[in-house]
């Protein structure tokens, strides 16, 4: 397997002292202090409130670290603010199986394509929490990679349509996730492992990566290398660099996409919610040839329709492609129409809503 075409980006922490010196009082216990001045459990009064004006502040370093961990925490939530909404609008299922509560988007999606054959599909994903059998167990369903556009039409082999994933390790850690996950396919059980690194690299930049590992009793095993880096603009505005990397047995060589796009909210007629998502990328592999298979260019517009758990969207692209190398790259429309309803979502006000 060789390296992908270096024009792939690889976008690539309380201890509370307390001291007291009260040892000074002891040792005043005299025949004259105690004729002349009050005395409480052997400790003269007026000497026990001068040595109280002397201690230092035991909480003086507390609240300068809780200052200091507050100041990252706010960068931190700076810069996720703008990626959670895009990703929760949008319709990002992996992000979607992160999330504390159930979650389920149910699409209907047609596809119209100048070259290649129309299509209409159903895809259901996001996850349903199983807490009676335990709080860290969800089931899961794969829907769509809203970043990813390579081999359009094509299952990727590393991941499932329903599985099961176990959260290992502490829930509250913010910056790392590590999953077990098992997909059924035909071959039988797939097992796997997931692991998430997410940090604010700034208080408008945030990075991501994601790695996934499954082994299929069939075709063998699968990689997948996800590097999210977010550039917050202004509100309701991001820029995203996407790359991803898949590699295993079954694949041609290492395939990989990569995408640059923005994304900007709106606030249409009705408060109903809006956003669109402009992007260019390249996808293609690197055995038994090197080259790269589609250029493309979009938009994708997305609105709430009717109720706030109902969107549609419509995303037409240009695309050209090469079926194989050295054939010439010809050129093609396509459009894409999706009407996705939104279930299961939490209770409280979604990020969808927080932006009116």
């Amino acid at each position: 397997m060789r390296t992908p075409p270096h024009s792939i980006a690889a976008l690539i922490p309380a201890a509370l002292v307390f001291t007291a010196a009260l040892s000074t009082a002891s040792a005043q216990d005299s025949a004259e202090s105690e004729a002349d001045t009050p005395v409480v459990n052997d400790t003269p009064i007026e000497a026990g409130l001068e040595q109280q004006t002397l201690l230092p502040d035991p909480f003086q370093d507390a609240d300068d670290e809780r200052w200091i961990d507050a100041g990252h925490d706010y960068a931190t939530t700076k810069a996720n603010e703008m990626t959670q909404w895009v990703d929760n609008f949008f319709g990002n299922d992996e992000r979607d199986l992160e999330q504390a509560d159930s979650r389920l988007r149910l699409r209907t999606i047609y596809n119209w394509d100048g070259r290649l054959d129309n299509e209409v599909k159903f895809r259901l994903g996001g996850k349903v929490s199983l807490p009676q059998i335990s709080k860290r167990l969800d089931l899961v369903f794969r829907g769509e990679d809203m970043d990813d556009f390579s081999n359009e039409g094509v299952d990727d082999p590393s991941e499932d349509r329903i599985g099961l994933q176990y959260q290992v390790g502490p829930t509250e850690a913010q910056h790392h996730r590590f999953d077990l996950t098992v997909g059924f396919g035909s071959s039988g059980p797939k097992p796997g492992v997931k692991y998430v690194y997410q940090d604010a690299f700034a208080e408008d930049l945030n990075f991501r990566f994601t790695q996934r590992f499954t082994y299929d009793l069939g075709e063998g095993g699968y990689g997948t290398s996800r590097f999210v880096l977010d550039k917050a603009l202004r509100e309701r505005e991001l820029v995203r660099a996407y790359t991803k990397l898949l590699y295993g047995e079954e694949t041609d060589g290492t395939e990989w996409s990569s995408s640059l796009s923005y994304a900007r909210g709106w606030e249409g007629d009705g408060g109903r919610v809006g956003a669109s998502w402009l992007y260019i990328g390249a996808d293609g592999q690197t055995e038994p040839y090197d080259f790269v298979k589609n250029y493309k260019v979009g938009l994708r517009l997305r609105r709430q329709a009717l109720r706030d758990f109902l969107f549609w969207e419509i995303e037409p692209s240009y695309n050209w492609r090469v079926d194989e190398p050295y054939f010439d790259r010809e050129g093609a429309w396509r459009v894409e129409l999706r009407l996705e309803f939104l279930m299961f979502d939490g209770p409280l006000e979604s990020v969808e809503k927080q932006i009116r």
